[in-house]
């Protein structure tokens, strides 16, 4: 039959003394039934040296005829097990057991750590019988004979015992083991001890004392002492050691005892060194081997093997296995993420120590409260950020600090990067977080390994992070720049607008973001663009400002911000607002322009700075018009999941979203920087948004689900064919056939509990998929209004940018005798130099390649522009910058023809 075991939370932390308690308290059960045979079978052994002894008549005094056993019992397992408890607990073991208990004296527990530096352990063990004999003896009647001759007969034999181990003022415990063979040899050493035990035992009334010894692995200046005593001095058959240890432990400290002797680092020859360590290796085996017999080695279980048949009882007395207590735990943190892939990174027990902690961390009366106030539920994530830090686990401290951050903000805005789950750069602190093993650069590194422009992302990545940056978790790749995912100027589509309802307005009208939208006439617009929404969304322009009025680059990290917003509803309309304005005026906050703000100077930057200027702060605003009253409407709609603890509950899902979301996001937008013939921005959306739900689904599924990403590979054709759940797209479909098919068991089988929570898991997929983020460009029959070409086709199409200042850029810049010539025109030979094959390298090739670049596009004036301004320079130093020798000395010799292919270059166009 199984053994059910029992931890009860009710009781006193420092009560161990569970064998007499309750049945299934003392969990090692098996270990208790060993201990007793070994017990059993060392005290019949004892006897029968007693017997022995006494068979020689009463000449001990005289004799010297002693015999060892090895009998010592070894309780080994892995820290944290219940070794201590255990040894605590043997007395209380022997007392239930049938056998004969007052013919076996159990010492209290000795622990080697607590020994002063120079207490010899052996003086010790003499000590603590001593104490136990004048304990029994203040007890005896004083005028009984044979209390007085065994008296007489103990002190005797102590006296000797003393003198043989050293001067008797050295008794205290100041004497080692090696000053003692100095005052005596060791037979007479051993044969008083013999006397010494016998005479205890007498007056004891036993037949063996056992002698128990904790914690020597922890002892490791003194641990090789503590054995090496059990080998020499306590293999008296009357004494039984029961020692408490971690084998390995063992082993590494007598290992390097006898590396001491064996050999010498120092020696030259290698052959001795070689055949030294292979003698102390078979030295080790053979000692632990012969101190502790495999007869005498208890195992204790591991944690695995007892919480698999563990109840938990709480302060209410009420019953719970481990798993329905683990479930609570998952259920109160992991809201959500039912999936095992999901929970994968909770921290393992890896003794029944932490367990116990846990347990009392987390206690089950905490756990699935309904309305705790604040203050309750930052209690709880404290405890929770408490585990985490002694478990050294990063996932759970960022998810606990995220949702403390989340209860304590007092800001009236609400910002993402201040949630420690989603910033990368805040989970880089080695003063906080000294033992975080994600390597924060490498991971970003291998993310944009395949990419055919990783370049100026892998430089501008490394003047971000540190080569030794940790961070708590394993972060998804950010979001780079690739030079062909950028919309472009296009034409405005009267038609692509929204119309908004005002009447949820009123409760923003005395905002200034509400102000600044009115019309002419004072009167908020009704219609609104939706290109200019997804623009503002979706892109970015203010990489450098640089023709930033041209390219908008593709970004989905605002989207996510605002999904996020939505569901932590700020305290009211205005601040929703406002930090609705706040997210679209920031950078995205999960890229890589957001974490390096530093821009490259180009020519030109103040002019095309002027046509811009003020243009996206309009838009902007307008467009935080907008989606505030399209949220407030979705939050309206979907009231039933934005409760008061939302603020926390959904906090563990979408961390777990965004990490497969942004993974799968560069794999798609890597895919499309070298191939985007028929990509729109709205297809890009449709692919972000199915990661995302199906991110969703896939964590709140319970067993297995399908990993793989959506639509990372699918062709355009097929991402629009997607509508709701009806779609090609095999993953997505398949998982979330599975989530309705477990809803429906659910209902058949009545069980309300899991169905409640797998519906939640539908609901809130349902309420993402109509997000104002993704049914912006949606009509009312849930049909794409596809727009916004991606990379060029568009009505203007300008020529690609050097966005990052790269190597020729540098070469350039430290092309001092360049800089001589054309001055601070050095960036404009730079902006050319991209266009070019490295290998090109010959004046007629880059001539007719940048011909052929010019021809294949429109080109912005201000390239134009920046041309005829670098040929002004080459002409003015015409008369002697070609046959000057000096020009030469230009490197490299790309950058020598590239000024004579430019001065050679007709710039006439239409």
């Amino acid at each position: 039959m199984t053994t059910k075991y029992i931890f009860d939370i009710s009781k006193s932390e420092f009560k161990d003394d569970y064998s007499g308690g309750e049945k299934g308290e003392l969990w090692q059960d098996y270990a208790k039934e060993q201990l007793l045979l070994n017990l059993k079978s060392i005290l019949s052994d004892a006897k029968e040296y007693a017997r022995f002894r006494n068979s020689e008549g009463d000449l001990r005094d005289s004799s010297d005829e002693t015999w060892l056993s090895h009998n010592a019992i070894l309780v080994t397992s892995q820290r944290g097990s219940g070794k201590t408890v255990f040894l605590r607990n043997s007395k209380s073991m022997w007392a239930e057991s049938k056998n004969e208990t007052s013919e076996l004296f159990f010492l209290k527990v000795i622990d080697p750590t607590m020994l002063m530096a120079n207490d010899s352990f052996a003086n010790v063990i003499v000590a603590q019988i001593y104490d136990a004999v004048s304990k029994r003896l203040s007890k005896l009647t004083c005028c009984d004979d044979k209390s007085k001759r065994d008296r007489d007969t103990f002190h005797r034999y102590l006296k000797k015992l003393a003198d043989s181990m050293g001067k008797t003022s050295e008794f205290n415990g100041s004497v080692g083991i090696d000053k003692i063979l100095k005052y005596s040899s060791g037979i007479h050493l051993e044969a008083n001890f013999h006397n010494f035990v016998e005479s205890a035992i007498e007056i004891l009334g036993c037949k063996a004392i056992a002698v128990l010894i904790d914690d020597v692995d922890m002892a490791l200046d003194k641990a090789f002492e503590v054995v090496d005593d059990v080998r020499r001095f306590l293999g008296c058959p009357y004494i039984i050691p029961v020692v408490s240890g971690e084998l390995k432990l063992f082993e590494h400290m007598t290992q390097n005892h006898f590396d001491e002797k064996a050999y010498d680092n120092k020696c030259d020859n290698h052959r001795l060194r070689e055949a030294g360590q292979e003698m102390s290796e078979e030295l080790t085996d053979a000692y632990l081997t012969k101190v502790f017999p495999a007869p005498m080695r208890i195992s204790l279980f591991s944690v695995d093997r007892l919480l698999a048949q563990m109840t938990i009882v709480d302060q209410d007395k009420k019953h719970m296995s481990f798993y329905e207590y683990r479930e609570s735990i998952f259920n109160q943190f992991y809201h959500l993420r039912h999936n095992a892939e999901a929970r994968r990174n909770w921290p393992e027990l890896s003794s029944a120590r932490e367990f116990t902690q846990l347990v009392r961390t987390l206690r089950p009366e905490y756990l699935n409260q309904h309305n705790l106030t604040i203050s309750g539920e930052i209690a709880l994530y404290n405890r929770l950020k408490n585990w985490a830090i002694q478990k050294k686990s990063g996932e759970v401290l960022a998810l606990a600090e995220t949702v403390i951050t989340l209860l304590q903000n007092t800001h009236k805005y609400f910002d993402i990067t201040e949630l420690l789950v989603f910033n990368i750069k805040a989970q880089i602190d080695a003063n906080l977080y000294h033992w975080a093993e994600f390597e924060a650069i490498q991971s970003q590194e291998e993310s944009l390994s395949f990419k055919s422009d990783s370049g100026n992302n892998l430089k501008t990545l490394k003047s971000v992070f540190k080569g030794d940056d940790r961070c708590l978790q394993s972060m998804p790749p950010l979001e780079f720049i690739y030079q062909g995912l950028f919309i472009a100027q296009y034409r405005e589509d009267k038609e692509s607008t929204i119309e908004l309802s005002v009447d949820n307005l009123g409760s923003i009208s005395s905002s200034w973001i509400y102000k600044k939208s009115l019309n002419g006439n004072g009167e908020m617009p009704n219609n609104y663009r939706i290109d200019t929404i997804l623009k503002d969304i979706y892109t970015e322009s203010k990489i450098y400002s640089t023709l930033n009025n041209e390219r908008q680059f593709i970004f989905f990290s605002r989207a996510f911000e605002l999904i996020l917003l939505s569901f932590f509803q700020p305290k009211d309309d205005i601040a929703q607002v406002e930090s609705i304005y706040q997210i679209l005026s920031r950078k995205p906050f999960y890229s890589l322009i957001k974490l390096t703000e530093t821009k490259v100077a180009v020519e030109g930057e103040a002019e095309s700075n002027s046509n811009s200027k003020g243009t996206q702060a309009d838009t902007t605003s307008t467009t935080s018009i907008a989606l505030f009253s399209l949220i407030v409407e979705w939050q309206k709609e979907h009231a039933y999941l934005l409760h008061n603890s939302s603020k926390t509950q959904y906090i563990a899902v979408f961390s777990y979203a965004f990490n497969g979301v942004f993974t799968a996001l560069n794999i798609i937008k890597g895919n499309l920087s070298s191939k985007h013939d028929d990509e729109y921005l709205t297809d890009m959306i449709l692919r972000f948004k199915y990661n995302l739900l199906n991110a969703i689904v896939r964590a709140g599924i319970y067993g297995e689900a399908i990993q793989a990403n959506v639509l990372v590979g699918a062709k355009t054709s097929t991402v629009r064919t997607i509508t709701g759940t009806d779609t090609p797209e095999r993953t997505y479909t398949r998982n979330y056939k599975k989530l309705d098919e477990q809803i429906k068991n659910a209902k058949l089988t009545n069980e309300t509990e899991l169905e409640a929570k797998l519906e939640l898991v539908k609901n809130l997929h349902d309420a993402v998929s109509t997000h104002p983020v993704f049914s912006i460009f949606m009509d009312a029959d849930s049909n794409v209004k596809t727009m916004m070409k991606v990379g060029s086709g568009g009505e203007t199409e300008p020529l690609p940018l050097l966005l990052f200042r790269d190597a020729h850029d540098e070469e350039l810049y430290q092309a001092r005798v360049l800089r001589e010539y054309i001055g601070s025109s050095y960036r404009s030979v730079a902006f050319f130099l991209q266009f070019l094959d490295p290998r090109v390298k010959n004046t007629d090739t880059i001539k007719r390649r940048l011909e052929a670049v010019f021809n294949e596009h429109t080109v912005p004036r201000l390239v134009i522009r920046r041309l005829s301004r670098l040929k002004l320079v080459i002409k003015d130093q015409e008369k002697n910058i070609f046959d000057n020798q000096n020009f030469h000395q230009i490197e490299p010799e790309k950058v020598r023809n590239l000024l004579i292919a430019l001065s050679l270059l007709d710039i006439s166009h239409d």
